[in-house]
């Protein structure tokens, strides 16, 4: 299960599925209710959705961004010990773009939302938040994962908060590299 912050994060979701796992896992994403995709929207979600009964698959992961969610740092830290197992987290400072630019570059020079969308233009063109991506951009995730554990030492991991301007996706990426080879589907 997937807890989406916004449509770009889903979309890059469903390029990973379809281009890098050929479809092999079942995707499910879980969107807060309302206006605002917080962090603190998004795990009182997750908590409703479980509580209700819905199977959490082989794990439940929130995907966004640190854009104005530090101050539900804490509330991520309880949610994430409530469950080691099943709870997981992937967020990027300061955005999903901020990811995207790893795929193609080694060290991108983006402080901020605005600046890591223009940079990422710069090597994608044609792209726009929440559109579907290209194979093109799938087919570097591995490079994405080498440039930023290179830029973190391999500490990608925090345990809650991702150091400025770095992206815990590669664990998302590596959990999803065992699940695959374990050949177990994600419900």
């Amino acid at each position: 299960m997937f807890c989406v912050e916004g449509a770009s994060e889903e979309a890059y979701l469903r390029a990973i599925l379809n281009y890098r796992y050929d479809d092999a896992f079942a995707f499910v994403f879980w969107r807060s209710r309302g206006s605002k995709s917080s962090l603190r929207n998004l795990i009182e979600h997750v908590r409703l959705r479980l509580r209700d009964g819905e199977d959490p698959g082989d794990g439940v992961w929130i995907v966004c961004d640190t854009d104005q969610n530090s101050i539900h740092s804490a509330l991520l830290e309880e949610w994430l010990d409530d469950d080691e197992e099943l709870h997981h987290a992937a967020l990027t400072d300061p955005c999903l773009e901020f990811w995207l630019i790893l795929h193609y570059a080694q060290a991108p020079v983006s402080a901020g939302a605005r600046q890591a969308e223009k940079e990422l233009r710069g090597h994608m063109p044609g792209y726009r938040k929440g559109r579907p991506l290209p194979a093109d951009l799938i087919s570097r995730v591995d490079d994405a994962v080498r440039h930023e554990r290179r830029r973190t030492g391999g500490a990608d991991r925090a345990r809650v908060w991702p150091r400025e301007r770095s992206s815990q996706m590669p664990a998302l990426i590596i959990w999803l590299d065992r699940l695959r080879a374990s050949s177990r589907l994600v419900r």
